[in-house]
């Protein structure tokens, strides 16, 4: 049972309208037919916090609500879950099921500073590969609910966090960095092998040499 996941002091199991969020001034047309083609139900499965785990409060995280959602659709796209998460003002955590597999899916977020009007800026997303749900596994440790969310990040993102900075929004931007540069380095080799002119492609191919050693 995926919820076995979980301590059994963290179960909520209480079921979310998906009304509650189509519902939204700030859903779309497109974004309200995901929801009613691609997502069975959405089920808020968890609560981690101080008050279900041992562990000390955080300072950037103090609650993490676990939502379990079953898809009609496997390739479900990664907005409908920006689309809640923008809507939580906590940090949260999905567990993607469909046809007896599991995904975990999770929006690294940042509180954000001053008088915005939004709780959370979300950063970037990772989604783990798809594996039978009896064999999806996710390890809670750490003495805060700022390492305990970090844990989680990183074991999600796995390799799709290539950078060895120790902290982890460094690490993620670093690597949002590299990613950058490669899409920067496959278009100028693709303008590189369509140039006719022996200078334009010298000029070019320098370019490829300084953004390969960045």
């Amino acid at each position: 049972m995926i919820e076995q996941l979980f301590p059994k002091q963290t179960w909520v199991r209480r079921v979310v309208p998906k009304q509650t969020f189509v519902s939204q001034l700030s859903a779309n047309t497109r974004m309200k037919e995901h929801f009613t083609r691609d997502v069975e139900r959405i089920e808020w499965l968890a609560k981690l916090a101080p008050s279900t785990l041992n562990v000390a409060d955080g300072k950037r995280v103090h609650e993490i609500a676990v939502f379990l959602v079953p898809l009609k659709e496997r390739d479900c796209p990664n907005d409908i879950f920006a689309f809640i998460d923008n809507l939580m003002p906590r940090h949260t955590l999905f567990i993607l099921t469909y046809q007896g597999q599991a995904a975990w899916h999770i929006n690294y977020k940042e509180a954000m500073q001053g008088n915005s009007e939004k709780a959370f800026r979300l950063v970037e997303t990772y989604r783990t590969r798809w594996k039978e749900a009896k064999e999806l596994s996710l390890t809670i440790e750490g003495s805060s609910m700022d390492a305990l969310y970090e844990g989680f990040v990183r074991q999600i993102a796995g390799e799709q966090i290539r950078s060895d900075e120790q902290d982890l929004k460094s690490a993620i931007e670093a690597t949002a960095e590299q990613n950058a540069r490669q899409k920067q380095i496959a278009l100028l080799e693709k303008r590189i092998a369509n140039e006719r002119q022996p200078r334009k492609k010298y000029e070019l191919h320098q370019q490829l040499l300084k953004l390969k050693s960045q």
